[in-house]
């Protein structure tokens, strides 16, 4: 059976190991991000625990098949004057490759379009790399609209 729920702190190493993995996977893809994947364990944890502190504005949720961890989902929440309240932005969805192709990610985006909904969220938007099609062709088949948009970024130390 597959499922979710919010992260507690006894995740934190399973969603450490779970977003290392997908970094991995994101690294290769394309040199975008401002992180060789060589985050250490501290600054992991730091991140976690400091994302559970902030539930109104962060939520971690990990997805389950019969009771064990394989894949999460990062959440955040900003205010948007063109949604009219708060929207949801799904900053990280992963699933574990071993789980890929049994219908988990519709099942994944159902939990998170029900977890938003329930908590008076407005819209629910995200953005996907141009060099990953997959991606792209599942989240239109799931009923989500692209937006040609562009990606701006700035990094501080």
């Amino acid at each position: 059976m597959f499922a979710y729920r919010l992260c507690d702190i006894n995740d934190k190493d399973c969603w450490i190991a779970m977003n290392r993995e997908f970094m991995a996977e994101e690294i290769q893809d394309d040199s975008l991000w401002n992180s060789t994947g060589q985050t250490d364990d501290e600054q992991f944890s730091h991140t976690f625990e400091e994302a559970l502190e902030s539930d109104d504005l962060i939520s971690l949720l990990i997805f389950e098949e019969d009771g064990v961890p394989v894949g999460f989902a990062n959440l955040m929440t900003i205010y948007s004057v063109w949604a009219h309240g708060k929207a949801l932005i799904l900053d990280d969805l992963y699933l574990r490759p071993d789980v890929r192709g049994k219908g988990y990610g519709k099942q994944a985006l159902g939990y998170i379009d029900k977890f938003a909904a329930e908590r008076g969220y407005k819209r629910l938007q995200f953005q996907s790399e141009a060099t990953n099609p997959n991606a792209m062709e599942f989240y239109v088949s799931q009923g989500y609209s692209p937006a040609d948009m562009k990606f701006y970024v700035k990094y501080f130390e």
